[in-house]
């Protein structure tokens, strides 16, 4: 076979699926967040054909982990590529991606919390954004689980923990992978399945980075592979045809995973029990998709990475950060209006259930959308200290 015959060779710096598995994960969980507050039956209808989005909108919270593997992909891939960067440019580029949106947010949180009603703890209020402010905001009741500000940022003092932990780590993973993805993973399984699940009580460490570490290992191994096998100009074919069924393979496992976990009825501790027992699996279905899909062929990397999933993916982690907290404010200012004296979704109020969704899925998109454009790009190009060119790249990398 020709080489003008063998299938396109992916980029060894940039993985197609990242774009589609950045979005599609922002937008489950925020279908769940806004399906938790509108009751809206997720189903669609196309003629007599009915589609039953109900188990992946249900356990929509499962694609959260699914991010954390990707970011551990993508904050790895340099290293896999024999490039890493200086410690010091890895951490200004990483504040340079996290902060400014996160300020924002929180400034915004707390004018809120401060004017609600009913605030009448000041002292209990600062402590909770002083552990925002220093990411430890995970470790805490009152500024996890009780927190006044925005319950979905937990990930956010997961991630930078992890950020912290990455340049010491990384050069190990680099020179023994198998070895470096066995100990993170024993290390997630040990402490999620001996420690946390025997707990009474498991709302305080279900999700702590060493409960996460697994999923973070998952995606740097799946990193280093694809290093290497991008770089192959022999067997391209066998590889894109290995790479495009892996895809459709991890794709199934972590939609049948979602959906089984979507059967677990009872508390929220009996939810929490399935989500630890089911990350694992979970973790290695996503990172043989992120895998599989950029190594297969030309046009299923280009279904999976186009100009719409790049600019989604550019206002996916700004989205991620408000939907949650704009849903809820839409819901209690009574936008759109209701007939109900109080909770709609309860009343199973229509045409009120639809337009709430809709509107909730635009406002965020388009407060993203703003945010990531005028707050986002321009403070990160001064945190960063780097070309305005390459600030849509690193913008990119969660």
């Amino acid at each position: 076979m020709s080489h003008s015959n063998l299938p396109s060779s992916p980029s060894p710096r940039y993985a197609a699926a990242g774009d589609f598995m950045r979005v599609f994960c922002a937008f489950m969980i925020g279908w769940y967040h806004i399906w938790q507050q509108s009751w809206l039956t997720p189903t669609l209808r196309l003629g007599g054909l009915t589609l039953d989005f109900y188990p992946w909108v249900r356990a929509g919270y499962m694609f959260v982990d699914l991010m954390l593997l990707l970011s551990g992909f993508l904050l790895y891939l340099p290293w896999a590529n024999g490039k890493p960067p200086e410690t010091g440019v890895y951490l200004r580029r990483r504040a340079a991606r996290i902060l400014p949106g996160y300020w924002l947010a929180l400034a915004v949180m707390l004018a809120f919390a401060v004017t609600a009603p009913d605030f009448d703890r000041p002292a209990l209020l600062a402590r909770d954004l002083g552990a925002h402010l220093a990411f430890i905001h995970n470790l805490f009741r009152f500024s996890y689980s009780q927190t006044r500000l925005n319950a979905v940022l937990w990930t956010l003092a997961v991630e930078v923990q992890f950020y912290l932990l990455l340049p010491a780590l990384a050069p190990l993973f680099n020179r023994r992978p198998l070895l470096c993805w066995g100990a993170m993973t024993g290390i997630a399984l040990s402490f999620r399945l001996l420690w946390t699940a025997p707990m009474p009580d498991t709302t305080m460490f279900v999700n702590r980075l060493p409960n996460m570490l697994d999923l973070y290992a998952d995606g740097m191994l799946a990193a280093h592979l694809y290093a290497k096998l991008a770089r192959r100009k022999d067997h391209r074919a066998l590889i894109a045809a290995l790479g495009t069924l892996l895809c459709a393979l991890g794709a199934w496992g972590v939609l049948h995973t979602v959906k089984v976990q979507a059967t677990a009825y009872g508390d929220y501790s009996a939810l929490r029990l399935g989500q630890l027992t089911r990350r694992w699996p979970l973790g290695v279905c996503g990172a043989a998709f992120l895998l599989g899909g950029s190594l297969g062929f030309g046009p299923l990397r280009r279904l999976l990475s186009n100009r719409v999933l790049r600019f989604l993916g550019g206002a996916s982690y700004s989205f991620y950060i408000w939907h949650q907290w704009l849903a809820v404010r839409l819901k209690q200012w009574r936008i759109p209006p209701y007939r109900a004296a109080a909770d709609p979704n309860q009343a199973w109020e229509m045409p009120w259930q639809l337009h709430y969704t809709l509107l909730c899925f635009a406002a965020a998109l388009l407060l993203a959308v703003l945010i990531h454009q005028f707050v986002e790009k321009p403070a990160a190009r001064r945190l960063a200290g780097i070309k305005p060119g390459r600030i849509t790249k690193i913008l990119r990398r969660r």
